[in-house]
């Protein structure tokens, strides 16, 4: 198998028929920033990655059967993937849904072990993985399909947080943890004016953070009269396909 992207992309069952014929592709792995402690509760930022491909073929395949493109990593939800031209949105990640927390999913022989993805696979081999992301994106589990990419998620005044303990699994799902978002819309850390360009990245997901200004001023509370400087952001989420 073909590992995934950095930060939780879904591995590949791949295969090789000739030189002009072969491969699957992985999904990419998300982009996060984190604060406070380095564990997937306590993003605050995560731009989603694109789900992998299906097989190099020598006959243009678009739109007709055979044309496994993955699904980019798509705004707040993400796309889902092809199989033989056809557009599957029937499973996206959201904000709230998707493979599980934090990863994609990798391709698995027989189809998901999750009871809400694909778990009926089609053909032994040539599997593509999907992409990670806030949540992660679902394989499609077919050897003539891709995947779905994983969401994309900030911490803003709109940001919908799941409630409860949000469980985390690994790619091939396999229980790694159990427990509530870090953080509340009340602790100070909210973001504003983020933007989402979905599917003009390929591979990994790609976070833009770009300083426009700085504002100082004398604190009150300080003997020294130290003066703290505040930093005006502009966030870019490039979500991703692969």
């Amino acid at each position: 198998m073909i590992k995934g992207g950095y930060g939780g992309g879904g591995y590949s069952f791949n295969y090789f028929l000739a030189d002009d014929d072969y491969g699957a592709g992985s999904g990419g792995g998300q982009t996060a920033v984190k604060f406070l402690s380095n564990d997937l509760w306590h993003r605050v930022i995560v731009a989603g990655a694109g789900g992998g491909s299906d097989n190099i073929n020598p006959i243009d395949t678009y739109n007709r059967r055979n044309d496994g493109s993955g699904g980019s990593g798509g705004g707040f939800t993400a796309q889902g993937y092809w199989a033989d031209g056809v557009l599957n949105s029937e499973k996206l990640a959201n904000s709230t849904y998707g493979f599980t927390f934090g990863s994609g999913e990798s391709a698995q022989k027989e189809g998901s072990k999750n009871p809400n993805g694909v778990t009926s696979g089609i053909n032994g081999v040539d599997k593509s993985g999907s992409g990670s992301g806030w949540f992660g994106g679902f394989a499609g589990h077919n050897g003539d399909g891709g995947s779905g990419g994983g969401s994309s998620w900030a911490l803003s005044k709109n940001a919908i947080i799941p409630q409860g303990n949000i469980t985390a699994t690994d790619s091939f799902y396999n229980l790694n943890d159990s427990r509530p978002y870090s953080f509340s819309l009340a602790d100070g850390y909210l973001f504003s004016d983020v933007k989402t360009y979905p599917g003009i990245w390929e591979g990994n997901g790609r976070l833009v953070i770009t300083i426009l200004d700085s504002i100082i001023y004398p604190s009150c509370v300080s003997i020294n009269r130290s003066h703290f400087s505040y930093f005006l952001l502009f966030i870019l989420f490039f979500e991703t396909h692969s």
